[in-house]
Parts: C-alpha cells; sequence; structure tokens
C-alpha cells in the first residue's frame, strides 16, 4: 500500500490520488437518480446528504438506513467501492453528498479517522479543516483521513455537480448499543432486482426492498393527546369528545 502524507502524529493523512474509472460506476447511477434532502443535518446544513449502512435510530438501537433498503444498488456501489479503502480502516456507515456544501460543523456521532474522497464535474469545492487555523484540501479523486468528531471542517463553494461519499464508524447512543452490524446485511441481485439480503443466525434469509424495508422506528407509538375541560364552555359536546380522544399516529425516524 503506498504511503500516506500526514501531517503530524495523529492528524489528516492525504492519500495517493485514484483513477477516476473508480468512480464511473457511482457515477452512472447517480447521474440517474437524486439524493433526497435531509432536514435533520441542522449544524451541518439542509441539503442532498443521506446515509447509507449503520444509522442512529429514534428510541431504538442503531440499524440498517431505510437509504440502503429503498437504493440497494447504491449501497452495493458503495460496499463495492471499498476496496479503494486503506487494508486497516473500519467502517459502519458512508454518508453521500450530492452537491452538499456543508457548512462548519464537528461530526458529533462519528467515532475516529473518517475516509472522505469527492468526484464528478465540478470546479471549486475544496474541504476546509479548521485545524485551528483553516486549511484547504482538493478532494477530488483525492482521498483524505481526518477526524472529523475532533476538527471542524466544512466544504467551499463550487460549481457543477460534486458529490463525496464518507466513510466512517458511528458512535452508538449509551441507552442504545449497537446489537446488529454492518455485515449482517448484503445488496444481492435477485429475481431480476436488487435487495438487501438481511442475514440472521440460524434463522432464514430476510430480503429488504422499498416494498418491504425494516420495521418503522416510531410506527403504533402514542401522541399525547390534547384534553379539553369536561364542560368547556368554549367547545359543543361533540367537539370535547372528540378532543378527548387517543389517536395513534405514525411518525418518520431521522
Amino acid at each position: 500500500m503506498a504511503s500516506l502524507k500526514t501531517e503530524g502524529s495523529g492528524g489528516p493523512s492525504e492519500l495517493p490520488e485514484l483513477d477516476p474509472s473508480a468512480f464511473q460506476p457511482l457515477i452512472d447511477h447517480l447521474m440517474k437518480t437524486n439524493i433526497p434532502i435531509n432536514k435533520y443535518r441542522k449544524s451541518a446544513g439542509i441539503g442532498r446528504s443521506q446515509c447509507f449502512g449503520m444509522v442512529r435510530k429514534r428510541s431504538m438501537a442503531p440499524d440498517l438506513s431505510r437509504c440502503s433498503w429503498i437504493d440497494p444498488r447504491l449501497h452495493y456501489l458503495l460496499m463495492k467501492f471499498a476496496v479503494n479503502l486503506p487494508s486497516d480502516f473500519t467502517f459502519t456507515s458512508v454518508q453521500i453528498n450530492d452537491s452538499y456544501a456543508c457548512e462548519a460543523h464537528f461530526d458529533k456521532h462519528n467515532v475516529g479517522n473518517s475516509y472522505i474522497v469527492a468526484f464528478g464535474p465540478y470546479t471549486g469545492g475544496e474541504l476546509v479543516l479548521k485545524n485551528p487555523t483553516d486549511k484547504e484540501y482538493n478532494i477530488r479523486h483525492r482521498p483524505l483521513l481526518f477526524d472529523g468528531s475532533a476538527i471542524e471542517h466544512y466544504t467551499k463553494e463550487f460549481t457543477g455537480r460534486r458529490w463525496s461519499i464518507v466513510y466512517h464508524t458511528l458512535v452508538a447512543p449509551a441507552k442504545f448499543p449497537m446489537i446488529r452490524k454492518l455485515d449482517d446485511y448484503e445488496a444481492v441481485y435477485r429475481d431480476g432486482s436488487w435487495v438487501i439480503a438481511w442475514r440472521r443466525d440460524g434463522e432464514s434469509t430476510v430480503y429488504l426492498s422499498k416494498k418491504n424495508g425494516l420495521p418503522h422506528p416510531l410506527r403504533g407509538r402514542k401522541k399525547p393527546a390534547i384534553v379539553a375541560p369536561v364542560g368547556n364552555p368554549r367547545f359543543s359536546d361533540a367537539q370535547n369528545l372528540m378532543l378527548s380522544v387517543h389517536e395513534e399516529i405514525e411518525e418518520d425516524e431521522e
């Protein structure tokens, strides 16, 4: 393996530039689709940025992202691209960004080094690490290892379409430790379409897809009801009765 260009002990490490052909399968797929807008990345900014692989779930242990079983082909391509990573680099998750200029932030739910590289027909878009002063890195086809949980970082403005992928390790919440792992899931081509094979010890394999994904983390939970005071003159008897009924609702996962 080629040597790394490292800025001091434990600092960012620039890896050798990759041949453009390494990105072509990803580009061919991504040109036909758009990464959905993520409304939950409030510190980094709203934009087309989603995570494949293992993600945190509300009130549950981390599990496979629904992005992976909604687009199993892209999950497969991201796992296949991982052959380009250093042999000793491990990860649980892959963030993919589509023309997303993130604002300055820390990756607060990650641990250790992340592997980031960008590709696509764009100019500009350098990654800036505030370590502690700003330093720019051209990561187009040039991977970089850095600890995003410890180093604040952001993306400079760019023109064109710019994708970036970030392989990283997720930190599970203390209340909900990791039970399943990324290796439990594999994207496979079956009966004419791509699906995620969920292999469970001692049990039959379950195939996940857009039509048959993992259970919703909040399905069946109840939202506190608004109960009107009995005999409130501002409401009719029918309105008071309706407001006293508890209704089950479904909410979106993050």
